[in-house]
């Protein structure tokens, strides 16, 4: 069995739910079924003290959600077999790591870490408890497809989380997916997203293409990077892009930021040569209209 799938990474508020969310309804509404693995485990549910109270405390119970025990999943969803349920999530998610693996605010309490450190350890544990994912996830899309009565796998769409060092030192996220493609024999696009208010910084930027770039190399799976919340530029004012947004599509020519670098806007142009002045200021390609 072929299975096909998108895995959204990108950096934190690059909008990868809102991603998940709007390519499984499209999706679904062309006739291609679509399911979504939430594999972020600071993607949790944080409920209020009313709700703390009812389930006794968090304790015991968020205790039990950092132990990847495939029996007490089983158990979970006897009345629900492909595991599917309502949740905080804003997508229809067939398996989701903060509920049935690990969450971040469990793990942060139990071993006094912070976020950044509690996330590498949430996603070194699925690294480490990879067959155990891969065999939750069979069974509740074979669960899923007898429910349906479904002739192909539903497509999946994969929400990572979007913290830096997941992609540039560490290799947990690399591992998890060649499990995936390994195991599971799917195929899968890599979708980086970038927010477009990066386009008003230069630097920022310019980060941002280089951790693009980085993500490519590291996931080793075909890639598309994506510039999201594009329709919020124009709430930041004429003039908050230096070029349009082709020359941003493109990505390419980047030394022409680089006098933006110091400028706050401005172009700086003492000490430029003649050739780049007329690159920066003439070139109609990139002239915003």
């Amino acid at each position: 069995m072929v299975f096909y799938g998108t895995v959204c990474v990108g950096p934190p508020g690059a909008g990868k739910s809102t991603c998940c969310n709007g390519l499984q309804q499209y999706l679904r509404l062309i006739g291609r079924e679509t399911m979504v693995v939430n594999l972020d485990p600071a993607n949790e549910y944080h409920g209020s003290n009313d709700d703390a109270g009812e389930n006794g405390g968090n304790d015991d119970g968020e205790e039990e959600k950092s132990k990847m025990n495939s029996d007490d999943n089983d158990g979970d969803n006897d009345n629900n077999p492909s595991g599917t349920r309502n949740s905080h999530l804003p997508y229809d998610a067939i398996l989701d790591a903060s509920e049935d693996i690990i969450n971040l605010s469990s793990v942060m309490e139990s071993l006094d870490l912070g976020p950044n450190g509690g996330l590498i350890y949430c996603i070194e544990y699925i690294h480490h408890h990879t067959k155990t994912l891969i065999k939750m996830l069979k069974e509740r899309i074979e669960a899923y497809m007898i429910e349906k009565d479904l002739g192909v796998p539903p497509y999946l769409l994969f929400d990572f989380p979007g913290q830096v060092e997941l992609y540039t030192h560490n290799t947990s996220v690399q591992y998890i997916l060649a499990a995936l493609v390994k195991e599971m024999d799917i195929r899968l696009t890599a979708v980086h997203l970038v927010d477009a208010h990066s386009c008003a910084d230069a630097s920022k930027f310019i980060s941002a293409a280089l951790l693009s770039t980085t993500t490519m190399l590291r996931l080793e799976l075909p890639a598309i990077n994506v510039l999201s919340k594009v329709d919020l530029l124009k709430g930041y004012g004429d003039g908050s892009i230096p070029f349009n947004l082709d020359y941003f599509v493109e990505c390419q020519e980047l030394d022409r930021l680089l006098p933006f670098l110091e400028g706050l806007g401005e172009v700086q142009d003492d000490g430029l040569d003649e050739e780049v002045k007329w690159r920066i200021y003439e070139d109609e390609d990139y002239m915003k209209k």
